[in-house]
């Protein structure tokens, strides 16, 4: 019998033709480090030991790693910890292969401590509320399109990899369905610091439908911004390279 904890967020995979698909999209060489979010009843950790066992686990929850079998238990190294308070440094490891099944509760914070630790990382396999999923992809004059899209974009080649999961194949059954994405760290990163991106783009998308002059005229003097010729276009039609640009003139003004 599954046991679940609602206050922990937690749905299990169970779909056997589904994690077999995902655990052949992963593939990972014996060599790869891999580290896996939740590893819950270890039904994704089975499929992924086929093809390699340097895993580390990180399960929040005492009980279900309690009932790991020991066949699995002796292969791989599991922390008992919640992930968004584990120190990437501390692990020892580069060049990370992350993959989870994710509470979509904590999603977008489990996702932004995978961006602020993204030179550890090679590449992420997240399970995510699809609608999530698509936001992230979006692009201007999109609805989804939002400051979420932009800063991930910014600093991930980001894909869906299968678009629609049906929460029938996860127990207890999740109000929306999933979506199987791939985020992969941009080799060329930005020049400027993570807090002013995520600063100018607070800023722009405060209201997403106004023009970019009265989102930031408190902040850049608009004469700076002649450069760009964006200041009367509205936030949702910007696209990232612009907000690339925008925080370079805001960095510059600052130093």
């Amino acid at each position: 019998m599954i046991k679940y904890k609602k206050n922990l967020g937690q749905n299990f995979l169970i779909n056997n033709k589904i994690l077999n698909k995902i655990s052949k999209i992963i593939k990972p060489k014996k060599k790869h480090n891999l580290l896996e979010i939740g590893s819950g009843y270890c039904n994704l950790t089975k499929k992924i030991l086929k093809f390699n066992k340097n895993i580390i686990a990180i399960e929040i929850d005492k009980y279900l790693i309690k009932k790991i079998p020991y066949k699995i238990k002796k292969k791989i190294k599991i922390i008992n910890k919640n992930i968004l308070k584990i120190n990437f440094k501390k692990i020892n490891k580069i060049n990370i292969r992350i993959y989870g099944n994710i509470p979509y509760y904590i999603s977008k914070k489990i996702l932004f401590k995978l961006l602020k630790n993204n030179k550890y990382i090679k590449d992420i396999h997240l399970l995510i509320q699809k609608e999530l999923a698509i936001s992230l992809i979006s692009k201007p004059n999109n609805k989804k399109y939002n400051k979420l899209s932009v800063l991930f974009q910014i600093y991930f080649e980001i894909k869906i990899i299968i678009k629609n999961i049906s929460k029938k194949y996860f127990i207890p059954k999740p109000k929306v369905n999933s979506s199987l994405i791939k985020l992969t760290p941009k080799k060329k990163y930005v020049k400027n610091k993570f807090k002013i991106i995520k600063h100018i783009l607070n800023n722009c998308f405060y209201r997403k439908n106004k023009k970019l002059f009265n989102n930031i005229k408190n902040i850049i003097n608009i004469n700076k911004l002649k450069s760009l010729k964006i200041k009367n276009e509205r936030i949702n039609k910007i696209n990232i390279k612009n907000f690339i640009k925008l925080s370079n003139i805001f960095n510059k003004i600052k130093k």
